[in-house]
């Protein structure tokens, strides 16, 4: 038996291979395989949960929200209250549907991971090179991997020729990552492991062999597999707020309605009677409208995000957009474009300056530089596919530095035809062990400054390498290093370009004589930035999101990024991944106001970030790209991944954008922000009128008076009073004018205020409408008829001073959202037809107001409506005011 090693890249190869009990040359007998497969199981990692879609779909009913409403579908359907039926129906479908399409992601997003291991992996066992599935790869084996050979087990290397890989998805690193045997550091984080391959990654030039440490769930990939699975996904800020409401609901409507039910029975009123009406209250007070009107709101908004690019997984992931407060954003391919560019050609004579400093950006080049461009094209070993086409399109095969400098070349014209390309001969190939090239070109091809160099060779590498095989003194080669230093701290990779004279037979050229190089400068390259970036940036600050970085790259890089999207920030606002193990949980969240960018960061890095200023009261947004971004997209409060981003990191995203186009998210935020808005405007307008049938009926009782409503009054009211107008507040495009401190929660101090003090005092004052109705000698009918017509349009009209909570009546537009005046007309048309039409009469019990009552009823709606608008002016004028201040 043998165990995982604990750190094998830091042990040695010798070590390796007896702790591993392997022979580097032959592998694993077929034998030890099966004993090996049956100790740590096959190369996979399936869920260990075992959740049909059933369950899942099931557990959606267990919610209290969903037992209230159906509750309300059983006492519907008692009462034969057959069209309410159908719609609380289907609002329990519909917010059971939501549920589970929310907790199904995460086998979506194991499934996409899965599919990163599913190529064929070629290894050596019992001294055969062969071809095998990658399920059987077992620890022990020797993987052999080439070119374009998605690697399938994490390993360590053993043997390596000019071997890269594209590491991307795990570390976010836009460049292939060359490849060593030598041991590291036992503290060396994963994204500087060199000697080390990962599961899921790709090997990109030369080959390796490298013996498997890990499998299945013990990879890098899989133990992001098990984060995926483990993390419980972060209730938004409705759902939040919706269980709150759905418990008071149930406690309120509960001791009320069994309190009226009682009382009506000691003042006997009838029991069957009495039982209707309690079951008619209990279902008047279940804002069954509030379900049905926030799905349509976040359907819409849904909707209109798509089409500003961006799409919502889950519904409800559209409402926190608008509650952001934070967003963490990655740096490559979201705040960058992913693609090194050559940014600029620096001579000697420039790097050898007193006041050198990289320039910003280069828009032409000097001749002497474009002859140093010429002199590195020719150095360039790559394809290009399609070369009848413009630069700009190349599809460029081969070292992706390379290809840049291909295509600098030829947006200036330097292209080399197959013929010149034929007296170009690469005498050295690159190698990350000597990590430089050697090419022998013809002399035509020289600048006229060097037109008397004697067989011109081009050495193309790591510059302080060339340096320091140059001619030149020591103080010159210390004064060149310095300055190629400051190309890392603006985030640049450099290459350096030099001539040689190898006085030997070109032909038998080594390493060994690439000595005295002239060396001619550096190309330096830098991931440009999305120009949309800076000004999205300053959008989501003026929204009161504030936008912080956690990247896989240096510090060095993510600073220079960071200056030039335009962030004032310096070294102390900087942390790496190895400060933050150093850091307790108390400590690291006394630092997170001062830090803007987190750098060389792991998977679990990023979630620790996240939950942390989560536990601080912030609504997280991550955005992100790559597999190592999946765990903190899933455990945000909304997950937002570019529309070029793996699979995994879509999958378990609430947000997906298709143009990648980080301006995208202010679109997004904007939307999210009317969603919020509309979903504030139809919680005051249903839960004001809540309570008005539990103070009429209860109030009634306890006064001694005959009941001012009957069942089906309050089950007819409670429809078409809050359903229509409530689903067409989803169309309004009237944005509330929020502050930064109120757009954040739905239950902020206005809409608790006017939700509270509009639903008791309007409550209050219908019923003290009907006792002096009574009590001025009205017949029980007529009076029955004034309270239901006073009562029936009142709540059809508010909804006209809840289009914008923030602002007057008179200063907002009436006719913008046609659905809600559709709305408000078709309620205000049945409501004349249950008066005064004799069929609608004898249903609903209901008796004709003559004209002076009828105008009496218009005249209470005005007083109303001038009543709510005071309340709203109390609200902005004082609360909210007072509310920011504090």
């Amino acid at each position: 038996m043998i165990s995982l090693p604990r750190s094998p890249w830091s042990d040695t190869e010798s070590e390796l291979l007896q702790d591993l009990q392997v022979n580097s040359k032959t592998g694993l007998s077929i034998d030890e395989v099966k004993v090996r497969t049956k100790q740590f199981g096959p190369n996979d990692f399936s869920s260990t949960k075992n959740t049909g879609p059933l369950r899942i779909l099931l557990r959606q009913f267990t919610s209290p929200l969903i037992i209230i409403l159906c509750i309300a579908v059983v006492i519907t359907t008692l009462l034969a209250e057959w069209i309410d039926t159908i719609i609380i129906g289907f609002a329990v479908l519909v917010n059971a549907v939501l549920g589970f399409v929310q907790e199904h992601k995460a086998e979506k997003a194991i499934d996409s991971l899965k599919s990163y291991i599913t190529h064929r992996s070629r290894v050596i066992r019992g001294g055969v090179d062969m071809e095998i599935d990658p399920r059987q790869i077992v620890i022990g084996d020797i993987l052999h991997i080439t070119s374009g050979t998605r690697i399938t087990a994490d390993a360590r290397i053993i043997k390596e020729v000019n071997f890269t890989a594209d590491e991307a998805i795990l570390t976010g690193e836009s460049l292939p990552v060359e490849k060593i045997t030598e041991e590291l550091s036992e503290t060396t984080v994963m994204a500087d492991r060199t000697n080390m391959v990962f599961a899921g990654t790709l090997g990109i030039n030369g080959s390796a062999y490298a013996i498997v440490t890990a499998t299945g769930a013990h990879t890098e990939i899989g133990k992001l597999a098990t984060l995926v699975e483990e993390i419980e996904a972060e209730q938004t800020p409705l759902q939040k707020a919706m269980s709150k409401l759905t418990w008071i609901i149930i406690v309120v409507t509960t001791v009320l309605v069994g309190a009226i039910f009682v009382i009506g029975i000691q003042n006997d009123v009838p029991i069957f009677e009495m039982l209707l009406l309690s079951i008619a209250v209990l279902v008047g007070s279940v804002p069954e409208a509030l379900p049905i009107g926030l799905t349509a709101i976040l359907a819409i908004g849904v909707e209109r995000i798509a089409r500003r690019n961006g799409i919502i997984r889950n519904l409800t992931a559209s409402e926190t957009l608008g509650s952001t407060t934070l967003i963490i954003t990655d740096k490559t391919g979201t705040l960058t474009q992913a693609k090194m560019q050559l940014q600029d050609i620096d001579t000697t004579d420039q790097l050898l300056a007193t006041d050198f400093t990289p320039a910003d950006h280069h828009l032409d080049f000097s001749d002497e530089q474009r002859s140093y461009l010429t002199l590195a094209r020719c150095a360039c070993d790559v394809v290009i596919e399609n070369p009848e086409d413009a630069p700009e399109e190349w599809v460029v095969s081969g070292d992706d530095l390379e290809g840049n400098i291909v295509r600098a070349a030829g947006r200036y014209g330097i292209i080399h035809s197959l013929e010149e390309r034929s007296e170009i001969q690469i005498r050295i190939p690159f190698s990350s062990l000597y990590k430089f090239s050697v090419t022998r070109i013809p002399d035509s091809y020289l600048p006229k400054h060097l037109h008397k160099f004697e067989d011109p060779h081009v050495v193309l590498g790591a510059p302080d390498i060339l340096v320091e095989r140059s001619f030149l003194d020591s103080e010159a080669k210390e004064t060149l290093k310095a300055a190629i230093n400051e190309h890392g701290k603006y985030g640049r990779r450099v290459l350096g370009i030099g001539l040689l004279t190898p006085h030997t037979d070109p032909n038998s050229i080594t390493t060994d004589h690439v000595q005295n190089i002239t060396f001619l400068g550096v190309l330096s390259f830098v991931d440009p930035i999305r120009p949309e970036v800076p000004g999205a940036i300053e959008k989501m600050k003026a929204y009161g999101a504030r936008v912080i970085m956690a990247t896989g790259d240096m510090p060095g890089t993510a600073l220079a990024v960071a200056k030039e999207i335009g962030w004032d920030v310096d070294e102390r606002n900087v942390l790496t991944g190895q400060q933050l193990q150093q850091l307790s949980d108390e400590d690291l969240i006394e630092v997170l106001d001062k830090t803007q960018i987190f750098a060389r960061v792991t998977p679990k890095d990023k979630l620790r970030i996240t939950r942390l200023h989560q536990s601080r009261g912030e609504v997280v947004a991550m955005t992100g790209d790559g597999v190592n971004d999946a765990p903190s997209l899933k455990a945000a409060n909304i997950g937002i991944a570019v529309g070029s981003g793996t699979d995994v990191a879509k999958s378990v995203a609430d947000l997906v954008l298709l143009d990648n186009n980080f301006k995208t998210i202010v679109a997004t935020i904007e939307e999210g922000k009317q969603i919020l808005s509309n979903i504030k405007k139809v919680f005051v307008y249903l839960m004001s009128n809540a309570l008005d049938e539990l103070i009429l009926v209860g109030g009634a009782i306890i006064v001694g008076v005959a009941l001012p409503l009957t069942a089906v009054q309050i089950i007819w009211v409670n429809l078409f009073t809050g359903s229509l107008p409530a689903m067409a507040f989803a169309f309004d495009r009237q944005m509330m004018r929020e502050t930064k401190h109120t757009s954040r929660t739905l239950f902020d101090p206005r809409v608790m205020f006017l939700t509270i003090s509009v639903g008791v005092v309007v409550s209050i004052l219908l019923l003290i409408l009907y006792i002096a109705l009574l009590k001025q000698g009205i017949e029980v009918e007529l009076a029955r008829a004034v309270l239901f017509a006073a009562f029936g349009t009142y709540t059809l009209f508010i909804s006209f001073s809840f289009i914008d909570l923030s602002r007057p009546l008179f200063t907002y537009s009436l006719i913008k959202n046609k659905l809600l005046l559709l709305g408000v007309g078709i309620g205000l048309v049945l409501m004349i037809l249950t008066i005064y039409l004799p069929f609608f009469q004898e249903m609903f019990k209901t008796a004709p107001l003559p004209l002076p009552w009828l105008l009496f009823v218009i005249a209470w709606l005005v007083f109303i409506i001038l009543l709510v608008e005071f309340f709203k002016w109390i609200a902005n004028a004082f609360l909210v005011h007072y509310t920011e201040k504090k």
